[in-house]
């Protein structure tokens, strides 16, 4: 093909086209030796479903004892070479909650102008901060046996008094774990969408699980747990940031590699399932990339 010029770029293209159609028709034509025919079109989620549906007939893999013992385990991710920055307690929100829910709208239409330290703390804190401790330290999202499976990472390019750096957060101190600096908005490039990367937050708010945490437990159904939580999470952030007068935006169509490597995550044991891309409006009269 390389050494024939007769072949245009609509001829590339093409093959291109019928290359991955027939890798796509190979992939879930392996999907028939567990019952499910060629033609789903999404037999590998259609089987994880089957496989981790509950009945009566379900058991854990843990003992009771196991079970108690892992729930009370605090060993939640730390890095303990990373230099921690306490964050200051969060004022109360502005507002009520009825006023954040109909105002949310999903837009990453931001100005590109700094965002204030304590709007930062608010943010972590009251979507996955620790809000109450008694037996165990309780969190501001619902988590699946109490497990708290999702690990919070910011990548920090425009907030007042912060180095611009990839952080890791540390609910129960309330902390942030500096990990290494960012060039830029610019690394983001790698992994978003093309015009989500050309937008100019001043946050990403990235959500990782950690899978053994809440699997151990709840074995394949641990899985939908953790996906649960961190939608929990991320629609704190998204009323917060409301409540904040922030634009926001959730995405979860990112490119998967380029953006664990970012975070260094090791994907066998944890890896980014969702983000929100958080910063100051637009000023009016801007013309918004994306709202729904």
């Amino acid at each position: 093909m390389s050494g024939d010029s007769s072949w245009t770029p609509e001829d590339t293209w093409a093959a291109l086209a019928a290359a991955r159609a027939r890798l796509e028709e190979e992939r879930r034509a392996r999907f028939e030796a567990f019952g499910i025919p060629s033609d789903c079109l999404w037999p590998c989620s259609r089987l994880f479903h089957e496989h981790s549906a509950l009945g009566p007939a379900w058991q854990p893999a843990l003992s009771t004892a196991e079970v108690e013992a892992l729930t009370y385990d605090r060993a939640y991710r730390e890095y303990p070479d990373a230099p921690r920055i306490p964050l200051p307690e969060p004022p109360p929100l502005p507002g009520d909650l009825e006023q954040a829910i109909r105002g949310r709208r999903s837009s990453c239409a931001f100005s590109g102008d700094h965002m204030e330290l304590p709007s930062l703390a608010t943010l972590l804190k009251l979507a996955d901060g620790v809000t109450s401790v008694d037996d165990l330290p309780r969190r501001a999202a619902p988590s699946g046996g109490g497990l708290f499976p999702v690990e919070t990472y910011l990548l920090a390019f425009n907030v007042e008094g912060l180095a611009s750096g990839l952080y890791h957060y540390v609910p129960i101190h309330h902390a942030l774990e500096h990990l290494r600096r960012l060039g830029g908005i610019e690394e983001a490039a790698t992994f978003l969408p093309p015009g989500l990367a050309a937008a100019r937050p001043a946050i990403i708010v990235a959500l990782s699980v950690v899978f053994a945490r809440t699997q151990r437990k709840y074995l394949e159904r641990g899985y939908r747990f953790a996906l649960i939580e961190a939608g929990h999470i991320a629609q704190n952030l998204l009323l917060c940031a409301t409540a904040l007068e922030l634009s926001a935006v959730p995405v979860g169509g990112f490119w998967d590699a380029p953006f664990n490597d970012l975070l260094a995550l090791d994907t066998v044991y944890e890896a980014v399932v969702y983000c929100v891309l958080i910063g100051r409006p637009a000023r009016p009269g801007s013309q918004p990339l994306h709202e729904q």
